[in-house]
């Protein structure tokens, strides 16, 4: 039999110890057994060092100093992985129970892919279950075009391909996640998609993603930082081509029944709490 895929998971922690338990447990209670966990702190002042305490003997290797932000602490945890596979939950953010066995089983049936990723759940504040994303698997020929659509938590890399791209860029701290895929996929890394629900995002008033989309001059700064990447891995394509390729993607995803599913799913899940679905 082949050796199953060990499994590096790094939680980047910075002051949000009302959701850090729930994200530990949600790593630490899998019941897949062959991974390192590491959470990297960024200094918080608010109690969460002392979860993570409460926690370390189950923890591989923590730290809590300053960091340069979520892309420098995540490489932290990446620089010293000896797992196969790589992902980050962020503090706020769950894995859902079973998550890294489904992932090994896709990984040793799909000739060890280098980007796994799958559906996603969206929860409010109280982990109660908002809206289910349900996403076609993602391609070169779109990626390439500009079109990319993933979310962490339960996205996996390749931790040699990782190795080899050079990690996260720091300098960015809004869509390093696309950078990350960039380098990956120009490095000729193949996609795995996973057409299952594997965890949820945590969407709250204090979470950067709803800060930079809820806020004109946030907003901008995300739609600089993604245009910077976008020209920096595919030169050719403009601003008015990639909005026509996402036009073309919205009617793929309607062709392929993505929308139905994931407002189906949502009008049989919201308003549950997410450990009651699985």
């Amino acid at each position: 039999m082949q050796k199953q895929p060990k499994f590096t998971i790094v939680t980047p922690s910075y002051n949000q110890g009302k959701f850090l338990r729930e994200s530990l447990e949600s790593v630490l209670n899998q019941d897949y057994h062959n991974y390192e966990y590491f959470v990297v702190d960024g200094g918080s002042t608010d109690g969460s060092l002392d979860i993570i305490k409460e926690y370390s003997s189950r923890i591989n290797w923590w730290v809590s100093e300053p960091d340069g932000g979520q892309s420098e602490a995540i490489n932290k945890g990446f620089q010293k992985a000896t797992g196969d596979l790589l992902a980050w939950v962020n503090s706020d953010d769950v894995l859902f129970p079973g998550c890294l066995r489904v992932v090994s089983e896709y990984y040793m049936s799909n000739n060890k892919p280098d980007l796994i990723h799958s559906n996603i759940v969206i929860i409010n504040k109280h982990g109660i279950i908002t809206k289910l994303l349900y996403i076609p698997r993602q391609t070169r020929f779109f990626i390439e075009r500009g079109v990319w659509s993933v979310s962490a938590p339960a996205s996996f890399f390749s931790n040699s391909l990782m190795k080899k791209v050079g990690y996260l860029g720091p300098k960015y701290h809004i869509s390093m996640d696309l950078d990350m895929w960039m380098k990956m996929v120009k490095a000729d890394g193949n996609i795995c998609y996973i057409p299952k629900y594997l965890g949820a995002f945590r969407m709250h008033e204090e979470s950067k993603t709803v800060i930079y989309s809820m806020h004109y001059k946030s907003y901008g700064k995300y739609i600089q930082e993604s245009d910077r990447i976008w020209k920096e891995y595919i030169p050719k394509t403009t601003k008015y081509s990639r909005n026509i390729w996402r036009y073309i993607w919205r009617v793929y995803r309607l062709i392929n029944f993505n929308y139905i599913i994931g407002i189906i799913d949502t009008k049989l899940l919201r308003g549950k709490h997410w450990k009651s679905i699985i």
